[in-house]
C-alpha cells in the first residue's frame, strides 16, 4: 500500500509504518521529498529525515512551502520514490500546487509512495478539511485546528472518504460530523492521533494500525451515523503488504480525480446541522 495517512506529530510514527513507506519509496529509487513550512524550525524536518534514513537507504530532501510561491516539485514527480506532506498550512499547499494537484494525484495512484501527516493526511481526500474550528460560530474543534469557520476544498482525491486526524488530541470529531453534513462528503473517517491508515489508492483496500480509535461517519437521510472500531495493534515491521484488517467498512474507492466538486477553499462551509446533502 503506497498511501499512509497519520497524525500531525512525526515523532509518533511507529517503526512499522516508516518501514512500509520506505520500502515502497526504495522500490522506486529511494528519492523522498518532504514538504515543510518555509522558514520553520528545521528540527522537524531533520527529525523525520533521520527516522526515514534509519528505516532504509533513502535520499531525503526538503520542499519548503512559502505563501504565494509555487511548490518546487521536480518537473517529473514520477522520478520521486516517495512524498511526505507534513502538517503544513493546507490552504497554502493547495495554492502552491495549483493545476499540478491532479497530475500529482495521478502519480501517487501510479505508485509514488505518499505519507501524510496531519494536514497532509486530510488533503488526501476528495473533499478535504482545510482548516477551521467553528461552524456558524459554534466551536467544533479546539483552537489549534485553525481560526474561523470550517473550510473544505478539493483535495488529492486519493480516497473518496473525507479524512480527519488527531481526533482525540484536538477534539475534532464534531468537525468531522460537520464536514459530512455541510459538504458533498457523505462519508468521513476520523483517526485518533496514534492511528495510521494504510490505503491502496487504486483498489480502496485499507487497514488501520495503531493504538487508538477509528470512527466511521456516514450521513444518511438526515442522520449522521458513527461506528467506532479499534485500530489493529502494531507488530514488528512486515516484509510486505499485510492483508487488509477488518477495521470497519471499506473506504469508498477513490474514483476519478474529476469527481464531485468540493467546496470553494475561499468560502466557509455552510448548512444546517439537521440535514445531510
Amino acid at each position: 500500500m503506497s498511501v499512509l495517512l497519520s497524525g500531525a506529530d512525526p515523532r509518533l510514527l511507529p517503526e512499522p509504518v516508516l518501514a512500509r513507506f520506505v520500502a515502497a519509496a526504495t522500490a522506486r529509487g529511494g528519492r523522498v521529498a518532504v514538504v515543510v513550512g518555509a522558514g520553520s524550525d528545521p528540527e522537524p524536518f531533520e527529525g523525520i529525515a533521520a527516522r526515514l534514513n534509519s528505516a532504509g537507504p533513502v535520499e531525503v530532501e526538503a520542499l519548503p512551502l512559502a505563501p504565494g510561491a509555487p511548490l518546487a516539485l521536480p518537473d517529473d514527480p514520477a522520478r520521486l520514490g516517495g512524498l511526505v506532506v507534513t502538517d503544513v498550512d493546507a490552504a497554502t499547499l493547495l495554492a502552491a500546487l495549483g493545476e499540478r494537484l491532479a497530475p500529482l494525484a495521478r502519480t501517487i495512484r501510479g505508485g509514488l509512495a505518499y505519507l501524510g501527516l496531519g494536514a497532509g493526511s486530510r488533503l488526501a481526500a476528495r473533499h478535504a478539511i482545510v482548516s477551521g474550528s467553528l461552524s456558524d460560530g459554534r466551536r467544533i474543534a479546539d483552537e489549534a485546528s485553525g481560526p474561523g469557520e470550517l473550510v473544505l476544498a478539493d483535495g488529492l482525491a486519493l480516497v473518496g472518504t473525507t479524512i480527519e486526524t488527531d481526533t482525540d488530541a484536538h477534539q475534532r470529531l464534531e468537525r468531522a460530523v460537520t464536514a459530512v453534513i455541510t459538504s458533498p462528503a457523505a462519508y468521513a473517517l476520523a483517526l485518533d492521533e496514534s492511528v495510521t491508515l494504510l490505503v491502496d489508492p487504486v483498489s480502496g483496500s485499507h487497514e488501520a494500525l495503531g493504538a487508538g480509535i477509528v470512527q466511521w461517519l456516514h450521513c444518511d437521510g438526515g442522520d449522521v451515523r458513527i461506528r467506532r472500531t479499534r485500530a489493529v495493534p502494531l507488530t514488528p515491521a512486515p516484509t510486505g503488504d499485510a492483508p487488509a484488517a477488518a477495521a470497519g467498512d471499506p473506504a469508498p474507492s477513490p474514483g476519478p480525480t474529476g469527481g464531485p466538486t468540493g467546496v470553494d477553499p475561499s468560502a466557509p462551509a455552510s448548512g444546517k446541522a439537521s440535514s445531510c446533502p
